[in-house]
C-alpha cells in the first residue's frame, strides 16, 4: 500500500515543483527511508517472549478506522450537511495535526539524516521535501483509515457527486494540516533548541491527552442531543477563518446547486488555499527549515551545563529532612529527578490526573444536571470526602510506573553498593510520590473545599490526608516490589493490575465509610488523626526494613 501511495504523492509533489526538486535523489531517499522503518519494525520483535503485533502500522490503522466509523455514525445522525461535513473535516484537520506533531515528532527532528544527506550534493528542499513525502505516505494511510466510513456514510447519504468531492475536500484538509503544522515547527525552532522543542512536544502531548481524557467523559454529559438535531449554521464572518467551514460548504454547493457570493468564497478558499499554502511551504519554508534542522544539536550540551549550574536543587534540600538513611535518600532523589525528566512516565502519569475532573464530576456535581441547584447545595452536603480521596485514585497509578524505564540496565548500580536493607531505596521513593504528586493535588483541593464548606473541613482534610498515605502504602505492600526503575518495559509486566483495583477501591471505601461516620462524631475525626498518622510511620518502617528476598526484581 505504500508503495501506490509513495507514487501518488511523488505525482503531487512533481505537480507543484518541476525544476526545484531532484526526483530521482527524493525517490531513493524516500524509498530508503520506508524500508529502514520496515526493517526497525523487525528489530523491535527480536525477544520471544513479549511479541509485538506483526505489524504496528496495521493495529493503528485499524484503530482510524473505529475512530472514523463513530464519526460515519455523527454524519449519519445529524441531518445537515453542513454539520456533519464540519464535524467530519474538523475532526480530519485535527487528528492529522495530532498526528504529525505526536507521532512524527521524531522524525520531522531527526538530526541523524544530516551527517548521511547533507555532505552529499542533495539541495535543501530536496531534503526538505524527502521527509515530507516519507511522513505523507503514512498520513494519507491514516487518513484512508480514518476517512473510509464517514466518506462511505457520505456517498449513502448526500449522493454520488458530494461523496466524489469529499474525497477530494479531505485530501485538501489534510494539505492544509500539514501546512499548519511545519508551520508551526519552524516558529518553534526560531526561539527554541532541539531539545526544549522536544520538551514542549511532550507537554503538548500530556495536554491533549489530559484534554481528551476529560472531554471525552465530561462533554457527551453536557450535550443536549435533541437541541442539535436539526440545527443550522448560517454564515457569519469568522466561518470564513476556518477551514472545515470551506469544505463543508463546498459540498453543500454541489448538493444544492448554489451559486452565491458565500458560497463562491467558500469554494475558492477550500480549493486554492490548501494548494497555495503547500506550494508556499515547499517553495520558501524549506530552506527555512532545512536550515533549522541542520543547526539542531549544536549548542544543546552548553545549555544543560548552563541550567545545571544555576538551578536549585530542590529534592537535595528535601531529602536529609525527609528521609532516615543514605539509602532513602538516593531513592528520593533519583526518582524526583527520573518522574522530571523521563517521558515515558510523565506521557503515562500525567494523563491520568485528568480523571480527577471527570470523577469530580460524575460524583460530586452528578453529570452536570441540574448543575445550579447541586452547585448552591453544596456547602450542605458531605461531599468534601470525594475530594479527600479522589487523588488516590488517580496518584496510586504512579506506584507502578516508577518501576519502570528503558534504561532498566544501568540498575546494576544498586548491587554495587552495600545496601543491605534495599526497602529504603523504595520508601525513599514513594515519599517522592506523595510529596510531589499527592501533596500538592491535596492542597488544591483543600483550598477549594475551604471556600465551599470553611473551617470545620480542616481536621477531616488532616485526616484524609494520612488515610491517602496509609492506602498509598498498603498498594506497594500488597504488589509486587522493585526497586525503582530497574524493570524493562513490557507489556507482561505492566498488565494483570485489575486486583490491584479490586483492592485499592475496597480500602478507599472502607476508609471512607469509616471517615463517613466519624462525622457524625466531631471528636472522634480528631482522635482518628494521630492514629492514622501512626499507621503511616509503621507502614514506613515496614517498607524500609524489606531485605532483598522481598523484591521482585
Amino acid at each position: 500500500m505504500d508503495k501506490f501511495i509513495l507514487k501518488f504523492v511523488l505525482f503531487i509533489v512533481k505537480f507543484f515543483l518541476k525544476k526545484d526538486v531532484d526526483f530521482e535523489k527524493l525517490k531513493i531517499i524516500t524509498q530508503t527511508k520506508l524500508l529502514l522503518d520496515r526493517r526497525r519494525v523487525r528489530v523491535a520483535m527480536k525477544q520471544k517472549t513479549e511479541k509485538e503485533p506483526k505489524n504496528q502500522i496495521l493495529v493503528t490503522l485499524v484503530v482510524y478506522a473505529i475512530m472514523g466509523l463513530m464519526i460515519g455514525f455523527a454524519i449519519l445522525f445529524f441531518k445537515s450537511i453542513i454539520i456533519s461535513m464540519t464535524l467530519f473535516h474538523t475532526y480530519i484537520l485535527f487528528m492529522m495535526a495530532m498526528t504529525l506533531i505526536t507521532d512524527f515528532s521524531s522524525v520531522l527532528l531527526d538530526t541523524t539524516d544530516n551527517q548521511i544527506i547533507l555532505p552529499r550534493p542533495v539541495n535543501s528542499k530536496t531534503f526538505f521535501v524527502a521527509r515530507l513525502v516519507h511522513i505523507l505516505v503514512y498520513l494519507l494511510q491514516f487518513t484512508i483509515a480514518l476517512s473510509l466510513f464517514p466518506i462511505i456514510f457520505t456517498f449513502a447519504i448526500f449522493g454520488f457527486l458530494v461523496g466524489i468531492a469529499s474525497i477530494a475536500t479531505v485530501l485538501l484538509t489534510v494539505m492544509f494540516a500539514v501546512f499548519i503544522t511545519y508551520l508551526l515547527y519552524i516558529l518553534i525552532l526560531k526561539v527554541s533548541s532541539e531539545e526544549k522543542v522536544k520538551n514542549i512536544i511532550s507537554w503538548f502531548q500530556i495536554a491533549m491527552t489530559i484534554i481528551f481524557a476529560a472531554g471525552f467523559q465530561i462533554v457527551p454529559r453536557l450535550i443536549n442531543v435533541d437541541k442539535y438535531l436539526n440545527a443550522t449554521m448560517p454564515i457569519h464572518w469568522y466561518t470564513y477563518l476556518l477551514p472545515p467551514f470551506w469544505m463543508a460548504h463546498t459540498l453543500q454547493a454541489i448538493q444544492e446547486l448554489k451559486a452565491d457570493i458565500p458560497h463562491i468564497i467558500m469554494i475558492v478558499c477550500a480549493l486554492v488555499l490548501p494548494i497555495f499554502t503547500f506550494w508556499i511551504m515547499i517553495k520558501f519554508l524549506a530552506p527555512s527549515f532545512s536550515k533549522k534542522i541542520a543547526a539542531l544539536g549544536n549548542n544543546i550540551a552548553d545549555d544543560k551545563i548552563i541550567k545545571t549550574k544555576n538551578s536549585i536543587v530542590l529534592e537535595e534540600k528535601l531529602s536529609p529532612i525527609l528521609c532516615t538513611n543514605k539509602a532513602e535518600q538516593a531513592g528520593f532523589e533519583l526518582t524526583w529527578k527520573m518522574t522530571s525528566r523521563d517521558k515515558s512516565f510523565k506521557i503515562q502519569f500525567y494523563p491520568s490526573l485528568a480523571y480527577l475532573v471527570v470523577f469530580a464530576f460524575v460524583f460530586v456535581f452528578k453529570n452536570g444536571k441540574d448543575f445550579a441547584n447541586t452547585w448552591n447545595n453544596l456547602g450542605a452536603s458531605s461531599n468534601f470526602l470525594w475530594f479527600v480521596y479522589l487523588p488516590m485514585f488517580t496518584i496510586s497509578a504512579a506506584i507502578s510506573l516508577i518501576a519502570f524505564n528503558e534504561n532498566f540496565a544501568a540498575s546494576w548500580i544498586y548491587l554495587s553498593k552495600p545496601i543491605y536493607k534495599p526497602g529504603s531505596l523504595i520508601s525513599g521513593a514513594l515519599k517522592t510520590l506523595l510529596l510531589k504528586f499527592l501533596l500538592p493535588i491535596i492542597i488544591i483541593l483543600f483550598l477549594f473545599s475551604y471556600w465551599v464548606w470553611g473551617y470545620k473541613i480542616i481536621d477531616d482534610f488532616i485526616l484524609g490526608l494520612f488515610n491517602n498515605v496509609i492506602i498509598f502504602l498498603l498498594l506497594s505492600i500488597f504488589g509486587k516490589m522493585h526497586l525503582p526503575f530497574s524493570m524493562q518495559p513490557s507489556v507482561k509486566e505492566q498488565t494483570g493490575k485489575f486486583v490491584q483495583i479490586i483492592v485499592q477501591m475496597i480500602l478507599i471505601a472502607a476508609l471512607v465509610g469509616l471517615h463517613y461516620l466519624a462525622l457524625k462524631i466531631w471528636w472522634l475525626v480528631v482522635l482518628l488523626i494521630p492514629v492514622s498518622a501512626m499507621c503511616c510511620y509503621f507502614l514506613f518502617r515496614t517498607i524500609q526494613n524489606y531485605s532483598w528476598q522481598k523484591i521482585s526484581n
